[in-house]
């Protein structure tokens, strides 16, 4: 018990600690950088073995095209899917890589925020509302915390 633990450093002082790339999640999927003028996404194909056809189609309509294999310079490996609808493009593990054309990408964006607009104006006019009439009280607060470990109700 009176044992003093070494560090692994003065255990193995020849190894070159400072010099050893910090650990990456392996479950991250790299992807190459995206072409000018596009914007790329995973877009899932499957998950455990169900073919997710709605989700594909969904992106599909919404302007996002699987991005062919072919288009990334020959020195940066990307997995490719070698059967089937997707034949050719950059995929793995029922996820497809998909480009969208920036100026679509833009207007998504615009769309969704003119919806997320106004739908706040339509809280804030109905609580403005509320609180002349006596029926409720205006108290604007968020709780959120990001990136601190889990997430718990608030007291």
């Amino acid at each position: 018990m009176g044992r003093k633990a070494r560090s692994s450093q003065s255990a193995h002082p020849d190894r070159e600690w400072e010099t050893r790339a910090e650990w990456e999640d392996a479950a991250l999927l790299e992807a190459p950088p995206p072409r000018d003028g596009y914007r790329q996404r995973w877009v899932s194909t499957s998950i455990l073995g169900q073919d997710l056809p709605q989700q594909v189609a969904r992106r599909l309509r919404q302007g996002w095209t699987p991005r062919p294999a072919d288009t990334v310079p020959d020195t940066y490996h990307v997995p490719t899917v070698a059967h089937g609808q997707f034949e050719g493009c950059i995929g793995v593990e029922g996820m497809i890589l998909c480009e969208l054309p920036e100026e679509r990408a833009q207007a998504r964006a615009r769309h969704y925020k003119e919806i997320t607009d106004s739908q706040t104006d339509f809280v804030d006019k109905a609580l403005k509302d509320g609180a002349r009439s006596g029926r409720a009280r205006i108290q604007k607060e968020s709780d959120l915390d990001f990136n601190r470990g889990n997430k718990v109700a608030s007291d």
